[in-house]
């Protein structure tokens, strides 16, 4: 009696697991909304994609524009990316939906890059992504490297 348990019990696991599978590849499908579309960012003002604009300053705005998707409305978000790389590290700084019309192109005003913004962020509509990095401001640099030559010098002076 203990094999046909064991034989019943693999049987229900692959049963569970092949129904696990077929609608992960539905909602996948579902979320992609077989969208074929294309984003990238601008800064200032729409523009093509050949203006891709991937480095940000403190105060300048990223324009999100898209082409060829599928009219309907898409979720959208910018978010800092992990492992260091971002000041906000899986923060979304901004978010919201996006209706596309029948044209398949879009382009908005998504966020004006703050104070203490650095690094790497993800700008998602639906299923595309694009990457831009914001410089960190230079006052912040400038300040660190005043202190640091400041105390080199005390403990020089110290030294003698």
């Amino acid at each position: 009696m203990g094999i046909k348990f064991i034989a019943v019990f693999v049987a229900m696991f692959v049963t569970l697991l092949l129904v696990a599978t077929v609608s992960a590849e539905i909602t996948v499908e579902k979320v992609n909304n077989g969208n074929s579309g294309a984003i990238w960012t601008t800064k200032g003002d729409c523009g093509t994609s050949q203006q891709d604009v991937n480095q940000y300053n403190i105060g300048e705005t990223v324009y999100i524009n898209g082409a060829g998707f599928n009219p309907e409305e898409y979720v959208w978000d910018i978010t800092g990316q992990p492992g260091g790389a971002s000041c906000d590290p899986q923060i979304a700084v901004a978010n919201g939906t996006r209706v596309v019309n029948e044209s398949g192109a879009f382009c908005f005003d998504a966020y004006t890059v703050q104070q203490g913004d650095c690094g790497v962020y993800k700008a998602t509509v639906g299923n595309k992504h694009d990457n831009y990095n914001v410089i960190p401001e230079f006052g912040l640099i400038a300040g660190l490297v005043t202190i640091l030559g400041a105390v080199a010098t005390f403990f020089y002076i110290r030294r003698k």
